[in-house]
């Protein structure tokens, strides 16, 4: 009986001490997103061309090309100039984020004169996408939004999102972090009456010399509407040359970036 009682105290305190070790090593949220900034490459500047595939309810499928450019701004705030490439019918199309989506803007060759997207339209349906002009533009880890850690498993933690802006229209965005790379594998969104909406699925990534993540294919999906964009990024350069002016609304109407 000694002996057993010894053997359970002895097997009681590796329990203890290694509950200890595994609550030691549990990450705050915060840790979690700054792991995440971590494994994101380091770029004051970007440009992409992308293919982008629209599939609707039935299954038809179109495809397009894009060209994206984007900065690093300050107070981690991003500009960004997205324009369609092809096909001819949506050629010229471009869409400018100022500062985080502090302004944005859509120019239209067919009308020949950029307009202002009003804050309360930002979660209109930009083209025929299925993303929205919000979606194009959010910043899942903005700093000001609330963040609680909602789950820890094996593989993954699963992070609540507030967004604190004006006219979202989410309610919540739920991410679920890769737990070995520290990258948002997957992305739900909530509008305002906490129903499932639309998810977003990073379904190839790169991962260069330095450990750093490129998502390379992402697919998004809108619930509501059954219908899927996915984009695959086929040529990235990161700190480009731009002009000091490139993103205004100058730059929208011009024929050639």
């Amino acid at each position: 009986m000694k002996l057993n009682y010894k053997i359970f105290i002895l097997t009681l305190l590796i329990l203890l001490f290694s509950i200890h070790i595994i609550s030691a090593q549990t990450l705050t949220v915060e840790e979690i997103i700054d792991k995440m900034d971590e494994r994101s490459p380091d770029f004051t500047t970007q440009k992409t061309i992308s293919e982008m595939t629209l599939i609707d309810q039935k299954g038809k499928e179109e495809v397009r090309e894009m060209l994206m450019f984007s900065q690093k701004e300050e107070g981690d705030k991003t500009s960004s100039l997205v324009r369609f490439l092809s096909p001819k019918s949506v050629k010229g199309v471009t869409l400018l984020n100022l500062n985080s989506s502090e302004k944005i803007y859509l120019y239209m060759p067919a009308y020949d004169k950029p307009r202002r997207i009003a804050g309360s339209s930002k979660g209109d349906e930009f083209m025929g996408t299925g993303l929205s002009y919000e979606d194009m533009s959010m910043d899942y880890e903005d700093k000001d939004n609330e963040k609680k850690l909602l789950q820890e498993t094996e593989k993954e933690y699963r992070i609540e999102i507030i967004p604190t802006g004006e006219d979202t229209s989410y309610k919540k965005i739920i991410l679920s972090v890769d737990k070995e790379k520290f990258y948002a594998k997957n992305v739900e969104f909530y509008d305002t009456s906490e129903t499932l909406t639309k998810t977003l699925e990073i379904v190839n990534i790169k991962i260069d010399d330095q450990g750093k993540i490129t998502p390379m294919e992402i697919e998004f999906t809108d619930l509501m509407e059954n219908k899927k964009t996915k984009i695959v990024i086929k040529e990235i350069e990161y700190n480009i040359e731009l002009a000091s002016d490139f993103f205004s609304i100058r730059t929208l109407s011009k024929p050639t970036l």
